[in-house]
């Protein structure tokens, strides 16, 4: 048995052959070994430490991710904000996966406020900060604490689906199944994150960086004992993500069309939008 991400029961990791099985997918054999590694490496911290994580940091989760990042963060997700606007029309109803303090909604609103957006996350404490900060602007999204594994929505319900600075606390194959069933054929999904690195000489002192700089902005915001348990995880768990060319090769199995990627210092971070295929 191996922890489920962001708590709750078990689940039971499967081999190749009965996880294809299980979920439908034709899924090549060295993505689910992929999976199963990081769920064997990290599942008890997806379980225990990382919901005590956000717990801790939804005031300045903001500003210790500009620190971190020395605001490329905030700059790549205004590129990626460019390109889903570009996909989509007034109306829209728009799905945000993991939405922690809603950053993606309050950009995607402040654009376009005829958008529907709906918002998930596994923190209640995240989508309350969230919920304030929409609540100062005025603006409206429907959110609810669940499990992005297992999405409270009928299918084929949703235009667009976003999901930023998440999936590496996720077992990802399942998250991404669940993502495609409730987009609309022809709905596009839209996610953005740190992945590894393309080049070897940009991933090695990166990850030093990385290791360095959520070491300095946990001491600079008072972060819990169970946070800074974390610093070396969020290192760890980009060294086994996947690379930009990786995660477009997975979309792909996953059921994905015409995907478009966007990367910057070779994957450092990196968007990818994706459509669910018309019937």
């Amino acid at each position: 048995m191996e922890a489920r991400p962001g708590g709750g029961a078990p689940v039971r990791i499967f081999g190749c052959g009965k996880f294809k099985r299980r979920t439908g997918l034709s899924i090549s054999e060295s993505f689910l070994r992929r999976e199963n590694l990081r769920a064997r490496l990290f599942g008890d911290t997806w379980r225990t430490l990382i919901p005590e994580v956000f717990r801790d940091v939804p005031t300045y989760y903001d500003k210790g991710n500009a620190i971190a990042s020395l605001g490329n963060c905030s700059r790549c997700s205004n590129k990626f904000i460019a390109a889903i606007r570009r996909r989509l029309p007034p109306g829209s109803k728009v799905l945000d996966v993991c939405s922690g303090t809603h950053d993606i909604p309050l950009r995607l609103l402040a654009k376009d406020p005829t958008l529907e957006i709906d918002a998930v996350d596994r923190s209640p404490h995240m989508t309350a900060e969230g919920q304030r900060r929409a609540g100062e602007r005025g603006l409206t999204i429907r959110a609810q604490v669940c499990d992005a594994h297992a999405l409270p929505f009928p299918d084929e319900t949703f235009d667009a689906v976003t999901l930023q600075f998440a999936s590496r606390h996720l077992e990802i194959i399942r998250a991404f199944k669940e993502i495609h069933r409730v987009l609309k054929p022809g709905g596009v999904f839209c996610h953005h994150d740190m992945l590894r690195p393309t080049s070897r000489i940009i991933e090695e002192p990166y990850l030093i960086y990385l290791r360095g700089s959520v070491w300095f902005t946990a001491k600079l915001f008072g972060s819990s004992p169970e946070s800074t348990k974390c610093i070396g995880y969020f290192a760890d768990a980009i060294r086994h993500f996947y690379k930009p060319r990786e995660l477009t090769a997975l979309l792909k199995e996953v059921g994905f069309v015409e995907i478009e990627n966007r990367s910057f210092l070779t994957g450092v971070l990196s968007y990818h939008i994706s459509r669910k295929p018309p019937r």
